[in-house]
Parts: structure tokens; C-alpha cells; sequence
């Protein structure tokens, strides 16, 4: 094999190795994509179970405040006090405080699913990004190998020129 031979299997080779580069450049900006939005995918599940968990416990503090307040009223009743002034006062407070809470449990699970939908965004994004940046490194990859192959056949070709002069008399 003469070093033209030799010259064109550096460049087979070479290109055979940019090609697998590229290949895998895209397949892990792929793979990191699928990661992503299984992730976002998880957060989104996340985010509906904490509302759904949310509205729950706002039921249930619900439910207990209207034992609290049956069991306030009759205590009132047994002792014989009516429902005005300072007993009313005090369960319509009671009532009030009862409403706070469950609308506080409600508010946390509404911005707990808040952050895992932004999680979810943020995921999807990530893994957009690294698919785009997947291509954009096989594209380098195969810029780099092309302009590589390009300068050992320019210097194959500068080994090998041998000009010839002539000389012309008039």
C-alpha cells in the first residue's frame, strides 16, 4: 500500500470516527431529553397529588370544625346559655379561625403544585436544551472531522506536488 493508500485510510478512519461521535452526541442529547420530561412528567403527577392532598386536609379541618362547633353549642345548651353576645361572638370566631386553617392547608397545596409545575417547565426545557445541544456537538463534530480529512489530503497533496518549470526562450 502506497501512501495514497495509507492517506485515504487516515481519512476512511477518521471519518468512520466522526461519524460515531456525532452518533453518540445525538443519542445522549436525546436520552438527557427523555430523562427531562420524565421528570417533568413525574413533577406534573406531583403537583396534582399535592393539590388533590391539599383539598383533602382542607375537608377534614372542615369536618373537625363543625364537631367544634356542635360540641360548642351543646355546652352552651346544657348550661343554659343563649346564642347571643359574647357565645355567638365566640363561635363565629371559632368558625372563622376553623375556615382559616382549611383555606391555609388549601393555599399551600395550591403553591406546592405551583413549584412542581415550574419544576416541570424548567425539566422540559433542560432537556430541549440538551437535545438541541446534542445536534449542535455532532454538527461541530462533523465540521471538525470534514475540515480534518480536508488538511491531510491538502498536505497528501502538497507531499506529492512537483512543479515543473519550463523554460521558454524567445
Amino acid at each position: 500500500m502506497g501512501i495514497a493508500g495509507v492517506m485515504a485510510a487516515g481519512v476512511a478512519v477518521s471519518a468512520i470516527g466522526t461519524a460515531m461521535s456525532m452518533q453518540s452526541q445525538i443519542a445522549q442529547g436525546k436520552s438527557q431529553n427523555a430523562w427531562n420530561q420524565y421528570n417533568a412528567s413525574v413533577a406534573e403527577r406531583d403537583a396534582e397529588a399535592a393539590r388533590q392532598s391539599a383539598a383533602y386536609e382542607a375537608g377534614l379541618k372542615r369536618k373537625e370544625g363543625e364537631r367544634i362547633l356542635g360540641r360548642q353549642r351543646a355546652l352552651f345548651g346544657k348550661a343554659g346559655v343563649t346564642f347571643e353576645g359574647s357565645p355567638l361572638l365566640l363561635m363565629e370566631e371559632t368558625a372563622a379561625n376553623i375556615e382559616m386553617d382549611a383555606l391555609m392547608i388549601e393555599r399551600t397545596g395550591k403553591l406546592t403544585g405551583q413549584r412542581y409545575e415550574s419544576e416541570a417547565t424548567l425539566s422540559r426545557m433542560k432537556g430541549k436544551s440538551a437535545q438541541t445541544t446534542g445536534y449542535y456537538g455532532a454538527y461541530t463534530t462533523l465540521m471538525t472531522g470534514a475540515s480534518q480529512a480536508i488538511g491531510v489530503y491538502g498536505n497528501y497533496r502538497a507531499s506529492t506536488y512537483s512543479p515543473t518549470y519550463s523554460v521558454s526562450g524567445g
